[in-house]
């Protein structure tokens, strides 16, 4: 399959309704990371509120789906479908550059977020990156349709001793130890393989065996070709990745706001992978919002507090009063009782 980047054509005008404020024109480096340039057209990209990106083989239509459904009328999505491990790169290319000279223009990715696997050549730094696990890929081994393996519905990789891989033997430990005898007599030159695509093609051609993600065995199905899970293999994780926010507040207040809007769409969208219903509220709250709540609770709360305690001081006066009530009262009533006579000192007679 070839994988050389289209030529990018002019982007054609954008109706009013739907224009930026400034036109664009997708950038080189931006262009040459997508997948198919036909699949997100400049003006697509442009008008998107949330551009997320996708490597070749993963699976991200049900999350696109509700979103779609959620908030495609008040925040489109763009779906950008990446070349091969182009995850990170597609957040720090740039899309375009304005054409407008007035003012410093602001850092516009061509991805807001990232869907992609996180290998050993491509694992997001957690000090620049948010990253959240989505699922895991079940790894498959690509081979020809004749092959003596394919008699097993699994192939551990034990059962791969004698087989040669189109992996160093660093990446599969397991196969490596196994095949270790095998590899020193029988050595053989592994070539440079830029993408599965091309590792696929030196499968069929008898090369070698290849390791892949099922997802990856599919999208390069060939009819000469099949594959079977290898059940000691690692699986391959797939994640939603992210840059971390600055941790510098703007100073621009209109500026902070529109961060705040669009850090609630990051919100959103991690509801959506996460399950949460079109009812829950969990992420859609701007900073700005969560102050005012916040700040509306703690009035209340205060104000609560002050209503009891007028409460018990009330109480406390009334009891005080009562108290004080019963005792004049009994003083006064026993002033009011007649004085003892005193003693006689003459004998009764």
């Amino acid at each position: 399959m070839n994988e050389t980047p289209e030529a990018v054509t002019p982007a054609e005008p954008v109706p009013p309704s739907t224009q930026q404020e400034h036109s664009i024109e997708l950038a080189a480096p931006a262009a040459g990371l997508i997948y198919s340039a036909e699949a997100a057209p400049a003006p697509v990209l442009s008008h998107a509120s949330l551009r997320i990106g996708y490597e070749p083989g993963v699976m991200p239509g049900k999350w696109f789906t509700r979103w779609h459904e959620r908030y495609g009328r008040t925040a489109p999505l763009a779906e950008i479908p990446l070349r091969e491990g182009a995850g990170l790169e597609a957040l720090t290319t740039a899309l375009s550059t304005p054409n407008s000279t007035s003012g410093e223009a602001r850092f516009e990715p061509l991805a807001h977020m990232a869907i992609m696997r996180a290998t050993a050549q491509e694992t997001p730094d957690k000090d620049r990156y948010h990253s959240i696990r989505l699922y895991e890929e079940v790894p498959v081994v690509v081979l020809s349709k004749d092959h003596v393996l394919t008699v097993l519905d699994e192939v551990p990789l034990g059962e791969m001793a004698e087989e040669f891989l189109l992996h160093e033997p660093e990446e599969f430990p397991a196969w490596g130890e196994a095949s270790q005898q095998w590899r020193q007599q029988n050595p053989r030159f592994l070539p440079q393989i830029p993408t599965h695509a091309d590792a696929i093609e030196l499968v069929a051609a008898g090369v070698g065996l290849y390791i892949t993600p099922m997802s990856v065995a599919r999208l390069h199905h060939r009819k000469d070709l099949t594959y079977r899970p290898v059940p000691d293999a690692e699986p391959y994780p797939v994640h939603l990745v992210w840059p971390r926010t600055p941790a510098a507040p703007t100073p621009d207040t209109v500026q902070g706001e529109k961060d705040d809007e669009f850090e609630v769409l990051i919100q959103d969208f991690i509801g959506i992978v996460r399950g949460r219903t079109a009812s829950s509220n969990r992420g859609s709250e701007t900073a700005q919002a969560r102050r005012t709540r916040i700040a509306g609770e703690r009035a209340k709360a205060t104000a609560k507090s002050r209503a009891a305690n007028a409460r018990q001081e009330a109480c406390h006066q009334k009891t005080a009063a009562s108290r004080t009530g019963g005792t004049s009262r009994r003083k006064a009533a026993a002033s009011s009782k007649p004085g003892r006579k005193g003693k006689r000192t003459g004998k009764r007679r």
